[in-house]
Formats: C-alpha cells, sequence, structure tokens
C-alpha cells in the first residue's frame, strides 16, 4: 500500500544525536508512512544506528550512499519516495510526537500544496531557544509565500514544511552546493505550489544549531563560494518564468542577504563590490530598507562600498557589538 508521507532524513555522521531524531520520527501518532533514510557515506556509528532502527521498524527505508553532500542526499530520498506527501528532516533535529500528524490534517483539509508548521530555533551550547517567525496570514498562493520569505517575513527551512510529491516534477537539485540548499529548494517547491497554509500551532520541530552544523561551522572558501552562487541559482530558475520582471525585489532581497550572511561571518573577501551590488539593488528598492535584516547591514555596505578599511574596522565593531547584547 501506498504511504500518506515519506519523511526523508539525510545522514551524515551525526550518530550522537541520531538517535533522538529517529525516535521521534517512528512515535508519531500518524503512523502511514515511510521513513527513508540516506546515509550519506558516514564514517561514524550512524549505519550502525539506522540498521537498528531498520530491524525494528518495517517502515524504515535504508539508502547507503558514496558521501555527496546534503543536496544530493535529499535528492535521493525523493527519487525513492512513493508518498502522497514529503517531509524533510535532518538527523541531528527532531519533532514533536504529533508534528507529522497535524501537517497531513491541515494539507488535506484544505487542498494545500504546501503546509508550514512553527520551529523552535535551539542553540544547546548555550541552552538558548527562539521560536521562528509567524506568518502574518493562514493561507498564500505560492509565490505571495516565495515573497514572504524573500522579504524575511517567514523562514525557508525545508525542515518545516509539507510538500506534495507532485511539486518536485521539475525540481532541480545542485550537487556543489552545501550552504543554501533548502534556499534553492524551497524558492522552486513555492513556485510550483498553488495553495501554502501556515499552522498557528506551538512549534511542532526542534532545529538545533550546534557550532559543529553546516550553518554555524567556520567558514571556508566553498561556503563562500555556496553563499554567492544560491543568488544566482535561484536567479536562473526563475529567468524563463513570466513572473520573473514582478520578483526584481525579491530576488535582489534574497542576494543582499546571502552578501549580509558573508559579512556577519567575518568573510570580508570582495566585501567591496558586493557590498556596491547591495546599495545598487537597495537604490532601485529602498523600501528593502526596512527589512530588518537588510538595514542592520546598511551602514556596513556603505562604509565598505566606499572604503575597504573604514568597512572593515566597522564590520569587526559590529560582530563584536552584537555577540556583547
Amino acid at each position: 500500500m501506498t504511504p500518506q508521507v515519506s519523511v526523508i532524513i539525510p545522514v551524515y555522521n551525526v550518530g550522537k544525536y541520531l538517535e533522538k531524531c529517529l525516535t521521534s520520527v517512528v512515535g508519531q501518532t500518524f503512523a502511514d508512512l515511510e521513513i527513508i533514510i540516506v546515509n550519506d557515506g558516514s564514517t561514524d556509528d550512524s549505519p550502525q544506528i539506522i540498521a537498528r532502527f531498520a530491524r525494528q521498524d518495517p517502515r524504515i527505508v535504508v539508502i547507503n550512499k558514496a558521501n555527496e553532500g546534503l543536496a544530493y542526499a535529499r535528492k535521493s530520498g525523493v527519487e525513492a519516495a512513493r508518498g502522497t506527501y514529503i517531509y524533510h528532516l535532518d538527523g541531528d533535529d527532531y519533532i514533536e510526537p504529533d508534528a507529522i500528524e497535524r501537517m497531513y490534517t491541515k494539507a488535506r483539509e484544505t487542498d494545500a500544496d504546501m503546509a508550514v508548521a512553527r520551529f523552535s530555533i535551539d542553540y544547546p551550547e548555550t541552552s538558548t531557544s527562539q521560536p521562528s517567525l509567524l506568518p502574518s496570514r493562514e493561507s498564500y498562493t505560492g509565490l505571495e509565500y516565495f515573497s514572504e520569505i524573500a522579504l524575511s517575513r517567514a523562514h525557508w527551512s525545508v525542515f518545516s514544511h509539507l510538500h506534495k510529491r507532485s511539486l518536485y516534477t521539475h525540481v532541480a537539485f545542485c550537487k556543489e552546493l552545501s550552504y543554501g540548499e533548502d534556499v534553492y529548494l524551497t524558492a522552486q517547491l513555492t513556485y510550483y505550489a498553488s495553495r501554502v497554509v501556515i499552522l498557528k500551532s506551538q512549534p511542532l520541530m526542534y532545529y538545533i544549531i550546534r557550532n559543529s552544523s553546516i550553518t554555524n561551522s567556520r567558514f571556508s572558501e566553498q561556503k563562500a563560494r555556496d553563499i554567492q552562487l544560491y543568488p544566482d541559482l535561484i536567479n536562473d530558475f526563475f529567468k524563463d518564468k513570466p513572473e520573473y520582471a514582478s520578483l526584481q525585489k525579491e530576488l535582489g532581497a534574497i542576494r543582499i542577504q546571502a552578501y549580509n550572511t558573508l559579512l556577519s561571518k567575518r568573510w570580508f573577501n570582495d566585501a567591496h563590490r558586493l557590498s556596491r551590488e547591495s546599495l545598487a539593488i537597495l537604490r532601485q528598492y529602498p523600501d528593502l530598507r526596512n527589512v530588518p535584516q537588510i538595514r542592520a547591514f546598511r551602514k556596513l555596505f556603505t562604509l565598505y562600498a566606499h572604503s575597504r578599511v573604514l568597512g572593515r574596522l566597522y564590520a569587526q565593531y559590529y560582530i563584536c557589538k552584537k555577540k556583547i547584547k
């Protein structure tokens, strides 16, 4: 029998956290699942943990593959999925017992292509957490929701979305993209979605940010390249679409916020050029200055655009000030 929901869990060396993740999935109140665990070439004890859970639960499908990165791990899971809906969960995160049931019920009741839940952003090293953003409306078209995300009124987080599998027919995955792959994936899925619904509830999943995570680990040339790449990939995706001209502000906002990420991680290579690009976008769309994630960096862009030395000094001051707060 075809399952209603395929849960796809990419795993790479997260053995320390994997049991909590898998326990949260096999214990879901919604039982009509297939659980696809993609072992992306793990070298720790993750394969042994996966095998143990697979012996205990016949709904688990295990894919063992050579390491190719998160994007292609997700791709392997999507290609194997049989469910009407797809849900992605990273191997070091976990969900509430009724998370999938609530998203599935909402999607079915509203005939939505995508259901979005709130989540908690947890920082175990400091024992702190914060809730995710809550969009103002309960229903959007896909492009309306893309705009909400691009303008920082919602999140790109693929792990907080339940999608119809049919949306993936024309979706592309970029193997080389390790940072920002969820941004590229969500941009495509929202475009193909006709209806997106929001669950107005307490957080249903827990997104764990550790110093060793992809999101929070030390920057490298590869990660810096990825952050500059994903705005280009999203732009190329929309370029041949009829809505391209009407989405220029949103595409500009995505680019600026990608450059913000580079500066916030103290990656100042080519900051002069990136700052000039950001200021050019802000001149064209001045209301983007009201986006908090953009407003916080506008002074830094201005300094870097005119003086590399002043820009670097201000960046160091700004980052230190943010850490103290």
